[in-house]
Parts: structure tokens; C-alpha cells; sequence
């Protein structure tokens, strides 16, 4: 008897601990991006997916964290009997606003589960990943995501992600329950060793276009990956294996690879009923058609998109510009009016919001193509790019790729078609021209400036007039929000009101206004320049840096974004990263780049100038003496532009009221801007020495006609450097908007 209640009173006592340890809170960290890009997300599914979670785990201590630039929520919320509704109001409240700097994430953290929802696209700060942090599970609900980062992140924590687009809450929940196992991807690189494996690869499509994030698995293995912008995989599988390919709202197609098969393009079809998945039997191809496009052989089968081009010979001599030498030669090819190319349509006008206009690539340099935003709502606004200085008389072959990207080099870029032009001679600055040679300044003569020498106040814009009318920086910020959605296409918008907070000391207002940019033309070079200008004008060179390392990701060939970083480098005083990089330039050894020599001279100043300010800690080893002997002038000044072409006029005021002119228009430099956008650079340097005593002043005057652009504004950076090289030395750095400019402006002084 004695035995028995000592057995019953053991059970007692372990059910007793068992139902404590059920009471006990789990603990769990939610980090929730706030960035502009989630806006419009599917926010009810995300939570949907919540509330079926905590239906699972009722009693959670959630710590909450919401961020974007910034972290803008970080506290403990507790949660019992399934009742998040203190979490859901706060979520709800959240305005979306900036970019993401994943940085943030901590991964350092006592919480075993980490719920992360987010589209995987952040640009201010790279994530950190932890082997021994939580298991991570990434939520997403938005079309478009990064799926290579939302998918590595959750793989490398043993969690998983969760893609609200395409599966239901239902089937996510159950794969998380059930602790299911994601794949390992494997991604298209270059150079990848195949020596020990066989690689399958190939292009998917659908019937009319190529597909991007289609997930592609070995059936049975661990092993799978998805498709890039191009619609191209590649997969290590055997003969034999099953390869299953998947995309929302298409049909699964279920492929067995045979013998000696390297090459497999997929076509998915729409989904209309739930019949059973195809089965195809892709045929090999012993050869592949090889084409050479933007100087590069490529598989014409395994591209995914089709291909069309004209020689000279299809080219008439009384073809005056690009729209003629292109009009009714090119199949799905649509000019504009007067067979104008800046108004050219492949496969027909598609979007409201975004650019419907092809990319412009002339020897391997990428033109700015047109725009069609909006400037209020319901209020279009169209921003034509201007491609008058083509002469097709030096056009060697235009090849015009139909398809949502041509190559990873062109990337977003290629998402409404490219057309690739090849001049004669691969060589855009070779054209002839009847452009002078560049005089020598001391040649020029001087002109007499009548206007009164006043350096002009800078005009406050009529946003800031709008924000500055409020009591406090609250609601000045409340109102910025109230028009963003008015302008969410105006880039000198968002700079406007962003200067206003940073002139205020409201630094974090600040970032997040200017860092929208990145997120609504994440793809845009020049836009992203002017991003980057404003950055280093606030002394936020760790920011600006990142926005040059995206305008080399995005634009490899553009040699001026080279030297853009690594003169930000040596700001944000990462001596070896700038030193790495001169050396680099200076040797010629950038991969991309086949020649610096338009920006030769400013290249070799500025390396000068910052192996000056060198000391016994800097690794100067195996650079040319030649470089440390820094130059003296009386006046240097570096002048870049935000666009390729930008024209201007510089004039140079001497204390006696007399001027000189130097241009910068394509009726003057036409010679030179051809050379500017062969080579991908952006900016020009002038040196002057024995000039007057006294004080100087230079003015800015844009070309008659020239139209302010909404969505493309053109910016100049000009750096005046006065007694370069010497222990006098001063400068001073101006950011010019040339669309707030009437006709001319007087905009700075100096004294020698």
C-alpha cells in the first residue's frame, strides 16, 4: 500500500511540474521592417499568419522590434491567452517610411525564435549572420522579394521562410510546426568549378517573357535554387534525377534529366485548374548557336528572350537620328512621335508608374532612359530622355534584346528591353566633329559681367516654406508624410525636405526622407548619384559609400563611380580601402574598366593630395614616386554631374568685372561628351594659376530651353580648391540643383 502511494504521489508531482513548465512563457524576438518598399505589402496576411502563430504559442514574451534607418519600436510585450492585440496596434501604426539597414538585427539575443518579416531589400547596412543565434523564420508577403537572402538567412539559422505571395498561412504554419528543412540553393555565378559535378543549366520561361524567382529542386535531395532576372538556374544533378520547377500562379513542370544533358530551358505555363504537373522530357543539344552581344559571346538558345539586329548597311545616309535608322526595321519596336527613339516602346506600354522604355547601351555604356511618373496623383509627367546626339552615320550595328533583363550586367536596367549600339570602331569618342580643340585659358578672351557681383542666397524651396509654417518638428514631419504620396515621383521633393530636417539638427528625419530615394529607384545610377552627393554633403560617408558600391554593382562600366569611392573611402577614413583602390585605378586594373584617361588628371591630383595627409601607418609600398609630389595652384575645381550629357555653362569672374566662359553643352563639347560617355565619366577638373588678387566669383547658367525634369533633376557637385597643394589650402563644396535655376546663378566667391 505504502509502495503504491508513494508511486501515485510521483505522478502527482510530475504532472504538477509538467503543467508549471506548459506555463511558462516562451520567448521570442519580432523584427518588422518599416521601410517605404513595405508599404504595400500584404499587411492582413501578415496578420493572419500572427494570429494563427500565437493561436500555437498563446503565452509568448515578444520582444518587438521595428526599424528601417533606425530602430524606431525596441520593448517587451507580453502575451497571454493568444491576445496580441497590444502587438497588432502598434504594427498598425507604423508608417513606412525610408530604407532597411539590416545591420540592426541582433542576433546576440537570449530569444530562441526570431521572427523576421521583411521583402529581404535593404540598402543602408548588411546583416550579420550568427551560427549560434535563434532560428530565424523571414515573412514576406510583397511580389517582389530578395528570395536569395530571405531564403540563405532563415537556411543558415535551421529556420525557414515563409512566402505569403505564394503559399497559404495554413501550409506555413504546418512546415514551421513540423520543423521542416529548407534546401540548400545554389545560385548562378561565374567561373563555377564543375569539375567534380555535373551542372544542369538552362532558361525559364513563360509563354511570352522570361521568369525571374522561380524555385527549381532536385526531387528527393537537399538541393535546389531559383532562377535570376534572366530566367537562368543552374543546379548540380545527375542523370536520372527529377528537377520540379514552381512559380506562383503557374504550373509545376516536372523535368528528368538523361545522358549527357548540360542544357535544359523549362517553359511554365498559367495555372487554370489543379491537374497534375507536366512531365518533360527536355531534349540535349549537342551545341549551342553562340552570338555575340555588348562584346560577349552567349548561348542565343539559353538567353530566354528574343534577339533582332540591323547592320550599317540597313542604315540610310538620309537618316538623320536614332528613330529614323531604328523606325519599321525591328519587329515590336514602337517610336514615339516623329519616329522619336526617346519615346520607344518593346512589347507595348505596361505600367502606370514605372519607366515603360527600353535601356540605351552604346558601346557598353548605358544611357538614361525615359520615364513616364507621376508628379501628383492623377497628374502624369513625362520625362523624356534626349538621344539627338547619336549620328547614325557612326553606328556600326543596333541589336535590340526583347526580354525583362539581357544580361546580370544590365540587371533592372533591362527590365523593358535594351538596345545595344555599336559604333565604328567600338570607339563612341572618336566621332567626327567639328568641335574645336580646348584652348588654353590663358587664351581666352575676356568679357566684361555687367550684373552686380552678389553671390545669391540659396532659395528656400516651397516644401520647406510648407514645413516651416508648423509649431513643431512633429508636425512639420506629419505634413511631409500628408504630400510624400503627392510626390512620390519627385526626387528634389524628397531632398527639399530632407535639407529642411538636417538644417534643424533633426539628423534621423533627415536620413530617413533622403534614403527613400534608394528604395523608390533602388536601380537608377543617377538618381543614386545624387543620393550619394547629398550624403557627403551631411558628412555621412558611411551612407555614401554604400550608395557607390550600388552604382558599381548596378553599372560596372562607369569609371567615374571608381573614383567617387575611393575618394569617399579616404573620407570616411578608411585609409586602406582608398589606397587599395587609387593603386587600382592608377594601374589600370580595374576589371571593368578599359581606360581612365578622361579622368587622368583628376585621378593623379587627388591621389596626390591624399598621400599627403599620409603617416607611418599607411602602407605605401609600390607606389610610383611620382605620386607624392603634389602639385601648387592657385585654383582647382572639380565640377561632376548626376546625368551623363548634362549641359552648362561656368563662368569665371575676376575682381576686375571681367569673365571667361567655359562649356560644357553638346552645341561646344560635343567631342568631349562623346568621350565622357564611352569612357563613363561624369566630371571635369580646371586648373588656373597667376590669376588676379582680389575676389573671384563664379556663375552657373543653364542653355536656353533647357526643362526641368521631375523624376531625373540634374545635380552638380563642384568642389573649389583654392592654393591646392599648399599649407593655405581651402575648399569649398557646392550642391547645385540646375532645375532651380531660372537662367543663371552667381553662386559662390573666393579670394587669392
Amino acid at each position: 500500500m505504502k509502495r503504491y502511494l508513494t508511486v501515485l504521489f510521483c505522478l502527482f508531482l510530475v504532472n504538477l511540474i509538467i503543467a508549471n513548465t506548459s506555463n511558462i512563457p516562451e520567448k521570442i524576438a519580432i523584427y518588422w521592417d518599416a521601410s517605404l518598399s513595405q508599404k504595400d505589402k500584404d499587411t492582413n496576411k501578415e496578420f493572419e499568419f500572427l494570429d494563427a502563430f500565437f493561436k500555437k504559442h498563446p503565452n509568448v514574451d515578444s520582444k518587438l522590434l521595428v526599424f528601417n534607418t533606425k530602430m524606431l519600436v525596441n520593448e517587451t510585450v507580453s502575451i497571454r491567452s493568444s491576445d496580441w492585440s497590444l502587438v497588432k496596434e502598434k504594427l498598425k501604426a507604423i508608417k513606412y517610411e525610408g530604407t532597411l539597414d539590416y545591420s540592426l538585427i541582433n542576433t546576440k539575443i537570449d530569444e530562441k525564435l526570431l521572427l523576421l518579416f521583411t521583402d529581404g531589400q535593404g540598402y543602408f547596412g548588411k546583416y550579420k549572420r550568427n551560427l549560434y543565434g535563434p532560428k530565424i523564420i523571414t515573412i514576406s508577403s510583397a511580389k517582389k522579394i530578395d528570395k536569395k537572402f530571405l531564403h540563405e538567412t532563415s537556411f543558415y539559422s535551421l529556420g525557414y521562410h515563409v512566402n505569403l505571395y505564394e503559399s497559404k498561412v495554413s501550409e506555413a504554419l504546418q512546415a514551421i510546426e513540423n520543423d521542416t528543412r529548407l534546401p540548400k540553393l545554389e545560385f548562378v555565378t561565374t567561373g563555377t568549378n564543375t569539375t567534380n559535378k555535373n551542372y544542369i543549366q538552362g532558361v525559364v520561361t513563360s509563354q511570352t517573357d522570361v521568369l525571374s524567382n522561380v524555385n527549381v529542386l532536385v526531387e528527393g535531395k537537399n538541393r535546389g535554387t531559383i532562377t535570376d532576372e534572366s530566367g537562368r538556374y543552374k543546379i548540380a544533378a545527375q542523370s536520372g534525377d527529377v528537377l520540379v520547377f514552381s512559380s506562383v500562379n503557374k504550373k509545376q513542370a516536372v523535368v528528368v534529366v538523361e545522358n549527357n544533358e548540360e542544357f535544359i530551358d523549362v517553359v511554365l505555363t498559367d495555372k487554370v485548374n489543379e491537374l497534375e504537373p507536366a512531365i518533360l522530357k527536355s531534349k540535349a543539344k549537342d551545341k549551342r548557336q553562340m552570338i555575340e552581344i555588348d562584346g560577349r559571346l552567349v548561348n542565343k538558345d539559353a538567353i530566354g528572350y528574343s534577339i533582332q539586329s540591323i547592320g550599317t548597311d540597313e542604315i540610310s545616309p538620309d537618316e538623320v537620328d536614332l528613330g529614323q535608322a531604328m523606325a519599321g526595321k525591328i519587329s515590336g519596336v514602337q517610336m514615339g512621335t516623329n519616329q522619336d527613339p526617346g519615346q520607344m516602346v518593346i512589347r507595348g506600354m505596361s505600367s502606370y508608374l514605372l519607366t515603360n522604355h527600353p535601356t540605351i547601351i552604346i558601346d557598353g555604356t548605358p544611357l538614361p532612359r525615359s520615364d513616364l511618373g507621376v508628379v501628383a496623383i492623377g497628374q502624369p509627367k513625362f520625362g523624356k530622355a534626349d538621344y539627338d546626339f547619336i549620328d547614325p552615320n557612326i553606328i556600326k550595328s543596333i541589336t535590340v534584346l526583347k526580354g525583362l533583363a539581357a544580361t546580370n550586367r544590365y540587371g533592372q536596367l533591362g527590365n523593358k528591353g535594351v538596345v545595344i549600339i555599336k559604333t565604328k570602331l567600338g570607339n563612341f569618342g572618336s566621332f567626327s566633329s567639328t568641335e574645336e580643340e580646348s584652348k588654353d585659358p590663358a587664351d581666352v578672351e575676356y568679357e566684361t559681367f555687367k550684373r552686380p557681383l552678389v553671390v545669391a542666397k540659396n532659395r528656400k524651396s516651397e516644401y520647406a516654406t510648407m514645413l516651416q509654417q508648423k509649431t513643431n518638428f512633429d508636425e512639420a514631419y506629419a505634413a511631409y508624410l500628408n504630400m510624400r504620396d503627392f510626390n512620390i515621383d519627385n526626387v528634389s521633393f524628397f531632398v527639399e525636405c530632407a535639407d529642411y530636417f538636417f538644417d534643424n539638427d533633426q539628423k534621423e528625419k533627415g536620413i530617413q526622407i533622403l534614403s527613400n530615394l534608394i528604395e523608390l529607384f533602388p536601380d537608377n545610377t543617377s538618381v543614386l548619384k545624387i543620393l550619394a552627393f547629398n550624403l557627403e554633403k551631411r558628412g555621412m560617408f558611411d551612407l555614401s559609400g554604400k550608395v557607390y558600391n550600388r552604382i558599381i554593382t548596378l553599372s560596372p562600366s562607369q569609371s567615374q563611380a571608381y573614383l567617387d569611392l575611393a575618394n569617399n573611402y579616404f573620407q570616411e577614413q578608411k585609409f586602406p580601402e582608398s589606397l587599395k583602390l587609387f593603386k587600382k585605378i592608377t594601374r589600370n586594373k580595374v576589371s571593368k574598366i578599359s581606360t581612365f584617361n578622361g579622368l587622368r588628371p583628376q585621378i593623379e591630383n587627388d591621389f596626390k593630395s591624399i598621400l599627403s595627409h599620409r603617416n607611418q601607418q599607411w602602407n605605401v609600398r609600390n607606389i610610383d614616386s611620382y605620386f607624392f609630389m603634389l602639385p601648387k595652384y592657385d585654383l582647382r575645381v572639380v565640377t561632376e554631374w548626376s546625368h551623363p550629357a548634362v549641359e552648362f555653362e561656368m563662368q569665371y569672374i575676376n575682381p576686375k568685372k571681367q569673365y571667361f566662359t567655359l562649356s560644357h553643352t553638346k552645341e561646344k563639347n560635343e567631342k568631349t561628351i562623346n568621350q565622357e560617355l564611352k569612357e563613363g565619366f561624369t566630371s571635369e577638373e580646371y586648373i588656373l594659376s597667376n590669376i588676379d588678387e582680389g575676389e573671384w566669383f563664379m556663375n552657373i547658367k543653364v542653355p536656353k530651353g533647357y526643362k526641368p525634369d521631375v523624376k531625373n533633376p540634374k545635380f552638380l557637385k563642384v568642389k573649389v580648391f583654392t592654393n591646392f597643394g599648399s599649407s593655405e589650402q581651402k575648399v569649398q563644396t557646392h550642391l547645385i540643383n540646375l532645375d532651380r535655376i531660372s537662367s543663371e546663378k552667381i553662386f559662390c566667391s573666393f579670394s587669392r
